[in-house]
This record gives C-alpha cells, sequence and structure tokens, in this order.
C-alpha cells in the first residue's frame, strides 16, 4: 500500500496540499480516481507521491507484506529514478514517447531500461528474449500489436497515450499514477484508452491512481473515489458518491441542489 502523510507543499502564500492523508492500493490492483477542481492539488499531489517535489512537510510510505507481517518503508527523500525502481511509476498529462521512433522500439526502449539491458550492435550476440516476449506482451495488452511498425509521431493522439502508459508498464510498476491519460483525447476514443489501461492493470494487478475530470469515467471505472478541494482531502469513497453527495456535487459541477 502506498500512503501519504500529511503532506504539505506551498508556493509562496498558496497552500497546494494542505496537510492530505490518503491511502491507495487497500486492495491488490485498486483503482482510485483523484479527482477535483482546478487548483485543487491533484497534480501536486502525484508530484509529491513521485518524488518531483519535496514536501514541506508530511511523509510518503510504502507498506509491504514481508514474512507474514507488514513492513513500512519511508520514502520522502528517495530520489524519483529509485522509487520508480521501488515500484512507483507515473505517466504525465503530455505524452513523452520517442517521436521518430517505431510503436515496438518506443516499448522496447522502456523495457531494455527495466532489465537494465543496452541493445547495441555488440549486445545482439548475447540475446534478448526476455525483453522480446515483454514487448509482445505489452503490445497485446495495450492493443497496439497491430500497429507496432508505425512511427510514433503518426499516431492518433488516443494511441500516442497508451503507448506513453505502456512505456510506463514496461517498468513493472506495482503503482501506476497517471495525470489525466484522457487529456486532447477526442470523445468517442476517451472510454476506449481508459478501459485498455483499466484491463492491462487488471490483468497485472497494478494500482492505478488517476486524475481525471471527466465524471462519465470516474463512475465507470472507479473502485474508489478520492476528492481534493483547497488542497485538502474533501471527500473520500464510492463513486457514487458523484450522484448521491450534493456538497461534492457543487464543488465538482458547481450544482446547487
Amino acid at each position: 500500500m502506498l500512503e501519504a502523510r500529511e503532506l504539505r507543499k506551498e508556493f509562496g502564500e498558496l497552500r497546494a496540499t494542505d496537510d492530505v492523508s490518503v491511502r491507495f492500493g487497500k486492495t491488490e490492483g485498486e483503482r482510485v480516481f483523484i479527482v477535483g477542481p482546478n487548483g485543487a492539488g491533484k497534480t501536486t499531489l502525484v508530484n509529491l507521491l513521485t518524488g518531483l517535489l519535496e514536501p514541506d512537510r508530511g511523509e510518503v510510505v510504502v507498506h509491504r507484506e514481508q514474512n507474514g507481517s507488514t513492513v513500512e518503508r519511508d520514502i520522502t527523500e528517495m530520489a524519483p529514478e529509485k522509487r520508480v525502481k521501488a515500484g512507483l511509476v507515473r505517466s504525465f498529462q503530455i505524452v513523452h514517447v520517442f517521436e521518430e521512433m517505431t510503436v515496438r522500439e518506443n516499448v522496447r526502449t522502456a523495457a531494455l531500461s527495466r532489465h537494465e539491458k543496452t541493445l547495441s550492435m555488440r549486445s545482439r550476440d548475447d540475446g534478448h528474449g526476455d525483453v522480446e516476449r515483454d514487448v509482445d506482451d505489452l503490445l497485446a495488452d495495450f492493443r497496439l500489436e497491430g500497429i507496432e511498425g508505425e512511427i510514433a509521431e503518426t499516431l492518433p493522439h488516443g494511441d500516442r497515450k497508451l503507448l506513453d502508459v505502456a512505456m510506463s508498464f514496461a517498468l513493472d510498476p506495482e503503482y501506476l499514477l497517471l495525470d489525466e491519460p484522457t487529456s486532447g483525447v477526442a470523445t468517442q476514443e476517451k472510454e476506449y484508452v481508459i478501459e485498455t489501461i483499466v484491463e492491462a492493470s487488471e490483468a497485472e494487478s497494478v494500482t492505478t491512481v488517476t486524475i481525471e475530470h471527466d465524471m462519465d469515467l470516474v463512475k465507470e471505472y472507479a473502485d474508489r473515489l478520492v476528492v481534493l478541494h483547497d488542497g485538502q482531502v474533501f471527500r473520500e469513497g464510492d463513486p457514487d458518491l458523484l450522484e448521491t453527495d450534493p456538497d461534492l456535487r457543487r464543488v465538482l459541477l458547481g450544482v446547487d441542489e
């Protein structure tokens, strides 16, 4: 389980996260969606969890089962790249892929990084069968096998998003943090993108923490909802709260009932 404990981050007079405490991965492969109005602190929280920002106070902790008991590890001061090796991987709102490379080459590059291998004329003799098997599985999981030879910059935005997330998956995450994976995706493609990510996550029992603004997607795919408002946890619970909680609807939708 991944836990934020009283995380606070200030930018001048703005308190972006105000002593946020929340847990992710309460069950294996849990799908948690973080929602809230603009400026609520959603991306700041993800940046604190993944080490791109240092908190002004508070802790980031990982809990793991070991020899029949729960072991707690404080990773607050761990560098982002070391958190990746510890199982915390993120995908950004803006797609990060190698534009001039093919779909397969992009996924292979990420897989090679996970296996701590390089691909060169000298290393080819050693063989990379394990890497190529991982690449085949990832292309299938993210429905990219039919376009594996396409150059990344030529892909529709939805496929570029899936490629970006597939590359994150190649790093073997235990927790995958996604910052608006449907941002910029055409309306008719949004469900396809989220559904593909959800199915891949379920297959590998990966806990996903997703920032999302489309409430229809949140209601359909979330196991649990975390609502941030003014840098604090405003609500946490079942996605049905989006329908039943008038205060939550006011904060998210501007609806007075």
